[in-house]
C-alpha cells in the first residue's frame, strides 16, 4: 500500500513539474517572435562581414516594433528561393518575415498572407564607374546584359516595361536579362568579373555599395519606379498583423523611423519613407 501511494505521489509530481515546463515554454514562446530573414540585400537586411551579425534597417525597425508589443525577436534565416513559397508561415515555423524585402503585390497575397507595408525602394540601373561613359545615354544600355535578382517580379516587369519603351520601339535590340541568385553581391562579383555590363537594383543598395565599397558604382540615367516592401504574415493572424502595424504608426509619429532611414543612408528620405504604416496597400508591379 504504502508502495502504490508512493508511486502516485511520484507520478502527480512529475504531471506537475511537466505542467509547470510546458506553462514557462508557452509563456516564453508567447514573448518571442519568430521572424524570417535574408542575409544578403544590404542595407535592409545583411550579415556585417567584421562581425558575422545579422543587422541593417529591417533588423533594426522589426525589433523596434516588436519591443513595442512587449515581445522579443528570434531570427530565423532563409535564402529569398525559401521564402518565396511561404511555406516557413504555413507550416509555423516562423510568425512573420521581419527581415526580408519582399513587395506585397495581389499575386503574392492571394497566397494567404497579408504585408505590412514599412518602407519604399526606388529600382535603377547601375554600372561600373569605369564604364560610365558607355552608357551617357539610355539607348546605350539597349542589348547589353544586365543581372536581375531571381524571382523578383517587381525588377523583371521593369526591364520588360523598359526594353519595349526605349529599345524595341526604336528599333534597337533589348537588353539581355541574367537571372542571378545570391542579391546585391552576386551582381557586384559579375559586374567586376564583367560576365554582365549592367545590374537592376534597388536605389539603396547602389548607394550602400558605394558608401562601403569604395565609390565605384554608378546609377544610369531615368530611374525606374519604387518596390514597397512589406512583411509578410498569415491572413488568420490579423490580430497580430495589426499589432505591428499600429507599433509601426508609433515609430513613424515620434520619428523613430526617419532616424532609422537616415542610419542607413536611405536618402532622400521622400524616396524610402512609406509615410503612413499600412497593410496590403501596395500597388502591384506596372
Amino acid at each position: 500500500m504504502l508502495f502504490k501511494t508512493a508511486i502516485r505521489l511520484i507520478m502527480s509530481a512529475l504531471a506537475a513539474a511537466s505542467l509547470c515546463v510546458s506553462s514557462a515554454y508557452a509563456q516564453n514562446s508567447e514573448g518571442v517572435i519568430n521572424a524570417a530573414a535574408i542575409t544578403t540585400l544590404p542595407p535592409f537586411a545583411y550579415k556585417d562581414i567584421q562581425s558575422g551579425e545579422f543587422t541593417g534597417f529591417n533588423r533594426d525597425l522589426f525589433e523596434a516594433m516588436a519591443n513595442k508589443i512587449g515581445r522579443k525577436v528570434n531570427w530565423i534565416f532563409y535564402s529569398y528561393q525559401d521564402l518565396e513559397t511561404f511555406a516557413s508561415l504555413k507550416t509555423g515555423r516562423i510568425d512573420i518575415y521581419g527581415g526580408a524585402i519582399m513587395t506585397g503585390h495581389s499575386k503574392r497575397r492571394a497566397l494567404g498572407v497579408s504585408f505590412i507595408d514599412f518602407v519604399k525602394e526606388p529600382y535603377a540601373f547601375y554600372a561600373l564607374k569605369s564604364n560610365a561613359e558607355i552608357f551617357k545615354t539610355p539607348a546605350a544600355m539597349c542589348g547589353k546584359r544586365v543581372a536581375q535578382f531571381r524571382g523578383n517580379l517587381g525588377t523583371a516587369k521593369s526591364l520588360d516595361t523598359w526594353n519595349n519603351e526605349v529599345c524595341v520601339k526604336v528599333g534597337l535590340p533589348p537588353m539581355v536579362r541574367i537571372d542571378i541568385d545570391g542579391g546585391t553581391p552576386t551582381a557586384q562579383l559579375e559586374l567586376k568579373q564583367g560576365r554582365v555590363d549592367l545590374a537592376m537594383a534597388g536605389a539603396g543598395s547602389v548607394a550602400f555599395a558605394n558608401m562601403t565599397g569604395g565609390d565605384i558604382y554608378v546609377t544610369l540615367p531615368r530611374p525606374m519606379p519604387s518596390a514597397v516592401y512589406g512583411m509578410a504574415f498569415l491572413n488568420e493572424k490579423q490580430e497580430f498583423g495589426e499589432s505591428l502595424r499600429k507599433a509601426l504608426e508609433e515609430l513613424i509619429a515620434d520619428g523613430t523611423y526617419v532616424q532609422l532611414l537616415n542610419k542607413w543612408h536611405l536618402l532622400p528620405i521622400e524616396d524610402f519613407s512609406i509615410g503612413k504604416a499600412t497593410i496590403n496597400a501596395a500597388p502591384d508591379p506596372q
